[in-house]
Order: C-alpha cells, then sequence, then structure tokens
C-alpha cells in the first residue's frame, strides 16, 4: 500500500485570507505596544537623572534647611516619580 498525502486540513480562501489579516493586526499592536514600553522607560529615566540632579544640587546649598528640603524633593523626584508614572499608565491603559 502507498501512503496517500492528503491534507490533514483544509482551509477555504477567505478562512485564509482572514488569518492572514489577524496575524497582521497582532503585529502592529505588538509594534505599537514595543514604542509605548520604550516611552514610557525613557520618561522614568528621564525623570531618576532630574531627581538626581536635585539631590546634587542639594548638596552644594550653603542654606542647611532649605538643602534638606531640596535634598529630599529630589529624592521623591528620582523614585516616587517613575513609579507613580508606570502605576497611572498602567491603570490608565486598564481603564482607559
Amino acid at each position: 500500500m502507498a501512503p496517500s498525502l492528503q491534507p490533514l486540513l483544509i482551509l477555504s480562501e477567505a478562512r485564509i485570507q482572514d488569518e492572514l489579516r489577524r496575524a497582521a493586526a497582532v503585529a502592529a499592536d505588538g509594534a505599537a505596544y514595543d514604542r509605548r514600553t520604550l516611552r514610557l522607560v525613557l520618561i522614568c529615566i528621564g525623570d531618576y537623572l532630574v531627581g538626581l540632579a536635585i539631590i546634587g544640587f542639594s548638596v552644594h546649598m550653603s542654606n542647611g534647611d532649605l538643602a534638606e528640603v531640596v535634598f529630599y524633593l529630589g529624592v521623591l523626584r528620582a523614585l516616587c516619580v517613575p513609579v507613580w508614572t508606570v502605576l497611572l499608565s498602567l491603570w490608565l491603559e486598564e481603564n482607559g
């Protein structure tokens, strides 16, 4: 007996085109997600660097009380703003 070569699944041309269209939409969504993620990472790095610059500025201030306030402002900017940015963007992505 000779083995017969039959396809396991027969799809219509319309179904094939629909699957290709769906795959193209998924690829486009993946590229858009990558762009949003890159933009979010760059924003967080920028906020962190601004916070470090504020901390560095506070070290060189001569007024002790004001320097302490500016130092803690820099710590909040460097640590809390990037976390808040990520949490807010995730929440907006889910709800908005």
